[in-house]
C-alpha cells in the first residue's frame, strides 16, 4: 500500500501540505478527527484552532521523536495504563512563527488532547477561572525560540492528586506536574516584542508605562489574584526550538 493510499487512523498527527487554493493552511499541524468519507476527504482538527476536510495527498504524517514515561505512582493499580508524552516541537515552531494577536498563549487542551491558543483577553479569563477552581500560578519560567522570548506560566491545583504530568511543559523542556501556558513576551496592548513582565504577577507583559496604563483594566483583576502568591522565577533562559 502506498503512503498516499494508506488509511489514517483517528488521532494520527499530521501536517497540511500542498493545498493549491487555501494556501494559508499549508504547514499547519493537527490530528485526524474523521476518516475519509465517500469523496475521499479526511477530517483534520488543527492544533491551533479550526478544522479542515482534505485529501490524503494533502496530509503528511508526523512521526513522534521520543517518548518519556510519566512519573510512577507509589501504588499504581495493576490495570492502569502508563501515560506517556512525546517530544515534537513542530507545534512550538508554528506558534513561534505566528504574529497573530489571537495566538498570545499556547496551552494543551487535555480533554481534546490537542494544543490551542488564547488571545490576551482569553488568557486573562482562563487565569481567573483557574484561580476560582483552586489552580494557582506557582512559577514563571523563561524560555526562548530563536530571537523570541517566552514565559512558561506554571500552575498547580490545590488538590495535589489532581495534578498530572504537563504535556506543554514537557515540550518546553520542563518536567512539571500541573498545568502550564507558554506566553509570548510581547506587549499585551500594542504587541511590540521583547516586552517586560509585570513585576507583581509575572503573567502579563507591557512595553511601556503608557501601555501598562491602557491595559490596566483587563490586567488588574489577574494581577490582584496572583501577586498574593509566591511565584518561582528563574534566570536561566532555555532554548526550546
Amino acid at each position: 500500500m502506498s503512503a498516499l493510499s494508506e488509511a489514517l487512523a483517528v488521532g494520527t498527527s499530521v501536517r497540511v501540505v500542498g493545498l493549491a487554493k487555501a494556501t494559508q493552511h499549508n504547514g499547519k499541524l493537527g490530528r485526524v478527527c474523521k476518516k475519509a468519507g465517500p469523496e475521499g476527504r479526511i477530517g483534520v482538527k488543527l492544533d491551533l484552532g479550526g478544522a479542515l476536510a482534505v485529501k490524503r495527498a494533502n496530509l503528511e504524517v508526523l512521526e513522534t521523536v521520543a517518548e518519556a514515561p510519566a512519573p510512577k505512582k507509589a501504588r499504581a493499580s495493576s490495570d492502569e495504563e502508563p501515560r506517556t508524552v512525546t517530544r515534537d516541537n513542530a507545534v512550538l515552531r508554528e506558534f513561534n512563527g505566528s504574529r497573530d494577536p489571537d495566538m498570545m498563549a499556547l496551552y494543551f487542551h487535555f480533554k481534546d488532547h490537542a494544543f490551542d491558543a488564547f488571545n490576551a483577553a482569553e488568557y486573562y479569563a482562563q487565569l481567573i477561572r483557574y484561580h476560582g477552581a483552586g489552580i494557582r500560578v506557582v512559577a514563571a519560567i523563561p524560555r526562548r525560540m530563536g530571537d523570541n522570548l517566552y514565559s512558561l506560566v506554571c500552575l498547580k491545583n490545590d488538590q495535589v492528586e489532581r495534578n498530572t504530568l504537563c504535556e506543554l511543559a514537557f515540550q518546553c523542556k520542563r518536567q512539571f506536574v500541573g498545568i502550564s501556558m507558554l506566553v509570548k513576551k510581547v506587549c499585551f496592548v500594542c504587541h511590540k516584542p521583547g516586552a517586560a513582565s509585570c513585576p507583581s504577577c509575572h503573567c502579563a507583559c507591557f512595553c511601556s508605562d503608557a501601555c501598562a496604563k491602557r491595559g490596566r483594566e483587563a490586567h488588574e483583576p489577574v494581577c490582584r489574584l496572583v501577586r498574593g502568591t509566591e511565584v518561582l522565577l528563574e534566570d536561566e533562559v532555555v532554548e526550546i526550538s
